[in-house]
């Protein structure tokens, strides 16, 4: 008998990490691979359990080709260096191989302090022989291996022990919650290897009996490739998690996460393939869209298809929904519909009431009652009540947790103005851009007759900490209002500016702020989008700074002013003013003992809107908002009709 300790290379404690010992189910899920690359037709797993029910041992038993005495220095001496990956296909061609890594069996430490191989296999002259393979958690670098020739005539095979002597929790191997994931991981599989048999706790995997519906799709405006299979599973597999799975060839798929946020209802498993997904796709899948293309284009691909295929699912629904109340008599509609009017009032009662159809009851008489009282509120408000029935009943058990738990502590009036306020803006803000720098409508925007009085109302783009006071106001009107917030009398001759002058500005904000006995100031210069601004407009802006410093009626060290100048472009000139290239724009500053601070600053449109889109972004993404150019354009034109310039072109799509 020959025997030999084989010692993993890499440290301890990277060799550890592999090991996760928390999570005991992905073990017993790469053993079973570990089973079919080894071309087993048949592969058990079996519990040994306790008294008490605990599991003591796990054992999986396979009849595969088994370990051969030649493969135990590549099979468990290296880590990322498996025999695997010298071809695509198992050792005898039968299948395609799953595992490249060489890490599976370091997960067998989830399932017991000692692990053990017992297999029986050939060497490479067809020599039969009885290996041995042992593990202990006290070091995971050490497998002492022994391997004899035996003359007994019996198939390969190979029979994995995991003794649980420390008693690891390994609930998570219990059926009820295990057979569900399998069944989601090995489906694909099983569905394409019909000679294929895995028996998990007595109990055959068949994916065939728990399927309700399998589609598959190819995918478009992906480079090589593409599909995803979606399958929808039965009431009694309704525990599959949601996920979605990525691999090359349809069986093995080496990457997946969670799919709850793409149908939160249906129980299902979308599994992508793609045979470009190589080595550094995979590592940048997580990254969903904000990967690089093509990553982002798959993505794209896969939300789309998986979101277009439950919708289609709803409506079938629906239609076979409707077809059963009318068989029973509850359906509260007659007939065929005569008018256009009455096709639309049926065409929204049939969206809503398949909709609800889960909360309808079974009873023909109480689903006849509950379906005429809706007949009765579509009629009243249909538009409406489509809406906001849909979003309700659509809310998954977790958000309709957290939004019980939001009313406990706000009104819903609260959060309708809260999220409406964040859409308003993000729609503002893309209409700005677009009257701002079109090439068509920018030349009909003016800074006094346009701009001023949009951001009038609109003044959080320039910062939440600022109050309005005044707008459009002369230096003097300025100086009474700096007066006011300071305490003091108010009535100060005209100020002009060192030129003799009147300026006037186009935006006054200003905050005091008590808690620090400090007066802050804001003045926004607005330039419109056809003026690149240049030496003269930034001097204009620099004379009502050193009005504020040379003026009595300004002289207080208590209060701070800034200045900005914003406009759509620069010339160079203006650029060569910036202190030190400052991305804030500053270019002109003064903090004289004695006297308020003074800043000035130049800044470009597409700066501040781009500032506002990155803090409003985490809400945005959160309720899903993505305005275009229209609804930006469209919101412009309803909320400020009558302070827009009566060229502005109208949105592309006025049905969107």
């Amino acid at each position: 008998m020959a025997q030999e300790i084989l010692k993993l290379e890499p440290g301890s404690d990277h060799v550890a990490r592999l090991a996760r010992r928390n999570e005991p189910l992905r073990a017993v899920i790469e053993l079973i691979w570990n089973s079919v690359d080894a071309e087993a037709d048949n592969v058990r797993v079996e519990f040994v359990r306790s008294e008490s029910g605990a599991i003591d041992e796990v054992r999986v038993i396979d009849d595969g080709h088994g370990i051969s005495p030649d493969e135990l220095k590549s099979t468990f001496g290296m880590i990322g260096g498996s025999w695997k990956r010298a071809g695509s296909k198992t050792k005898n061609g039968k299948r395609l191989l799953h595992g490249e890594e060489g890490q599976g069996r370091l997960r067998a430490f989830a399932l017991g302090d000692r692990v053990e191989w017992v297999s029986h296999a050939m060497d490479s002259v067809g020599v039969l022989h009885r290996v041995s393979v042992t593990g202990s958690s006290d070091d995971y670098r050490r497998f002492p291996t022994s391997f004899t020739p035996t003359s007994q005539s019996m198939p390969t095979s190979t029979i994995f022990h995991a003794h649980n002597r420390g008693q690891l929790t390994l609930g998570a191997l219990d059926s009820d919650q295990a057979l569900p994931q399998l069944l989601g991981h090995f489906a694909p599989l099983l569905l394409n290897d019909q000679n294929l048999s895995i028996v998990y706790d007595g109990s055959r995997l068949d994916p065939h009996q728990h399927i309700a519906d399998d589609q598959c799709y190819p995918l478009q405006g992906v480079p090589g490739t593409a599909s995803v299979r979606i399958i929808v599973w039965k009431s009694a597999a309704r525990r599959t998690p949601r996920k979605v799975h990525f691999g090359v060839d349809g069986t093995h798929f080496p990457y997946e996460e969670t799919a709850t946020r793409l149908e939160a209802h249906f129980p299902f498993t979308a599994y992508v393939t793609w045979d470009e997904l190589g080595t550094d796709e995979l590592s940048v899948l997580g990254l969903h869209e904000m990967a690089d293309e093509p990553v982002s284009l798959l993505w794209k691909a896969v939300d789309e298809k998986i979101r277009e295929h439950f919708v289609a699912r709803r409506r079938q629904q629906r239609r076979e929904q409707i077809k059963r109340w009318r068989d029973t008599g509850a359906y509260p509609y007659q007939g065929k519909p005569s008018t256009s009017a009455e096709k639309a009032e049926r065409a929204v009662f049939e969206v809503i009431s398949g909709t609800l159809a889960p909360h309808i009851a079974a009873d023909t008489h109480q689903a006849k009652v509950t379906l005429r009282l809706l007949q009765e509120a579509v009629r009243h408000d249909a538009a409406t009540l489509t809406t906001i029935l849909h979003e309700v009943v659509s809310l998954s058990a977790e958000d309709a947790a957290a939004l019980t738990r939001l009313l406990q502590e706000t009104s819903l009036s609260a959060i309708i103005r809260a999220t409406s306020q964040v859409a308003d803006r993000r729609k503002l803000l893309e209409g700005l851009n677009h009257i701002l720098f079109d090439p068509d409508d920018a030349k009909y925007v003016g800074e006094r007759d346009h701009l001023h009085k949009i951001l009038d109302t609109e003044l959080w783009i320039f910062g939440e900490g600022y109050n309005v006071m005044r707008s459009e106001k002369s230096l003097t009107d300025l100086a009474r209002t700096h007066l006011k917030l300071a305490g003091l009398p108010d009535d100060v001759p005209t100020i002009r500016r060192p030129d003799g002058r009147a300026g006037r500005t186009d935006l006054h904000l200003a905050v005091s702020d008590k808690q620090h006995d400090r007066i802050r100031h804001l003045v926004v210069e607005l330039k419109a989008p056809h003026i690149a601004v240049g030496r003269g407009e930034l001097d204009q802006v620099e004379d009502y700074a050193n009005v504020i410093l040379d003026n009595p009626a300004f002289a207080t060290a208590r209060s701070e002013w800034d200045f900005i100048l914003v406009g759509t472009n620069w010339r160079d000139v203006a650029r060569r003013r910036i202190k030190d290239g400052r991305d804030d724009g500053l270019f002109w500053e003064s903090s004289e003992q004695g006297k308020p601070r003074v800043r000035a600053f130049v800044r470009t449109w597409s700066d501040i809107i781009a500032e506002n889109n990155q803090r409003l972004d985490f809400l945005s993404r959160g309720l899903e908002l993505d305005p275009s150019v229209q609804d930006g354009l469209r919101h412009l034109q309803t909320t400020y009709a009558e302070l827009l310039p009566l060229g502005l072109g109208e949105p592309d799509d006025q049905s969107a």
